[in-house]
């Protein structure tokens, strides 16, 4: 029987695997902000304190995200699917029964370990595997799920706060993770379509000999200097992937409500998915680079209305929807700039480790800033920061174009 290139399963996959970047993403990172304060305030603890077990989650997700390549390669992908999801989404209601700061962290580490088995290596691994034709679009409205997550689940999570308070709220969040996962879990398919008698969307019946050639041009010795600016550039831009979260709190600081904040936060996370789907099609137009400088410009404009137009409601929004542009440069530019700097023959094994630095980043980020806030009393700093670095990453992103335009004249 010929195998089908185009099918319903195919679509099935990418619905499926949408509900897993909303439950391994979306809720559990981007909507772990609007626990912050609540707990913070109940329990007496500092900001950065309480947002530890986040920053626990982000790194331990960065170090299975190492990993995930080698756990495919020994358990089925499956389980590897049905696991994370489990220990992500019971590790999370766990938080809801604890008030010791080392049960937190605890319980934090571990979340991160399901999130990072379910995602994004496997995630973005099985998109590949099943889309030859569309695999940009089809890759990119997954990524973008992660943000669709985020933005519908913070503002629920915060009335469920306001009414039954935040251990409620973790219950209900770990409850919503694995019921998102569930498809993933209980669906018959394969990491390889052809063993479930499909072909790659779109893809011609070859030989696996055909499909795996890879132009031998992109072999060359790749630039160890180029490398570390890419991790730099990543480093820096992840820094600021977590700000987002703390909206809530900087509403409250400056007078206005936790609602309203959490309306920021999902203003940043809808716009953020627009600004993964638009920058694929932008970089198509006018390069990568390019369109990585309009979004630094972007950030630049929502630190100046972040300082200094805080009286106006309507301009905070506008500043979080401006914000949304950080999350597309981890997600996207990133992926298309290391193709244009190291071709795709070095992309397999040095986006990993780009990837990590992104994680890492983040991972440091949403609690640095709690403890600027902390310490300051005021989330200005992190404002004024967050500018300077998209000033230093325009610089880097220059240098590292002109490194690569001196190797290929070389």
């Amino acid at each position: 029987m010929q195998m089908k290139q185009k099918s319903w399963k195919h679509w099935l996959i990418l619905v499926i695997f949408c509900g897993v970047a909303m439950s391994g993403v979306g809720i559990t990172v981007h909507s772990s902000g609007v626990f912050i304060t609540p707990i913070a305030e109940e329990l007496s603890l500092y900001r950065g304190t309480v947002a530890m077990h986040n920053t626990l989650t982000l790194i331990a997700k960065a170090v299975m995200t190492l990993y995930s390549g080698k756990l495919l390669e020994k358990f089925k992908f499956r389980n590897l699917i049905i696991t994370g999801g489990l220990v992500a989404g019971l590790s999370n209601m766990m938080l809801g029964l604890v008030s010791h700061v080392w049960l937190f962290n605890l319980f934090g580490l571990l979340r991160g370990m399901g999130a990072g088995m379910m995602t994004w290596v496997p995630a973005t691994v099985i998109i590949n595997e099943w889309f030859e034709e569309k695999n940009g679009l089809a890759m990119s409205i997954m990524l973008s799920f992660s943000s669709i997550g985020g933005a519908i689940f913070s503002p629920i999570f915060t009335r469920v706060i306001e009414a039954g308070g935040w251990r409620l709220g973790y219950q209900l969040m770990g409850l919503t993770i694995i019921l998102l996962a569930l498809p993933a879990m209980i669906t018959p398919y394969t990491l390889d379509p052809r063993e479930s008698g499909y072909l790659p969307y779109g893809a011609s019946d070859r030989s696996e000999k055909e499909r795996n050639v890879v132009r031998r041009g992109d072999a060359d010795d790749y630039s160890m200097s180029l490398l570390i600016l890419m991790i730099l550039f990543s480093t820096l831009i992840s820094l600021f992937i977590s700000l987002p979260q703390h909206f809530p709190g900087f509403a409250m600081s400056i007078g206005l409500t936790s609602e309203f904040g959490a309306t920021m936060l999902s203003i940043t996370l809808m716009t953020s998915f627009i600004f993964k789907i638009l920058m694929g099609y932008i970089s198509d137009q006018i390069g990568s680079v390019y369109s990585t400088y309009s979004v630094l410009l972007l950030i630049l404009a929502s630190g100046f209305l972040l300082l200094f137009y805080q009286e106006s409601q309507m301009a905070l929004y506008v500043a979080a929807g401006l914000v949304g542009g950080v999350f597309a440069i981890p997600s996207v530019c990133i992926v298309l700039l290391t193709k244009r700097f190291f071709g795709h023959y070095h992309f397999t094994t040095l986006y990993p480790i780009i990837s990590f630095a992104i994680s890492m980043g983040g991972s440091i980020s949403i609690s640095a800033i709690g403890f600027i806030y902390d310490f300051t009393g005021t989330y200005t700093p992190a404002f004024v920061m967050m500018m300077v670095v998209a000033l230093i990453n325009s610089a880097v992103l220059f240098y590292c174009t002109q490194t690569k335009k001196a190797l290929t004249s070389q």
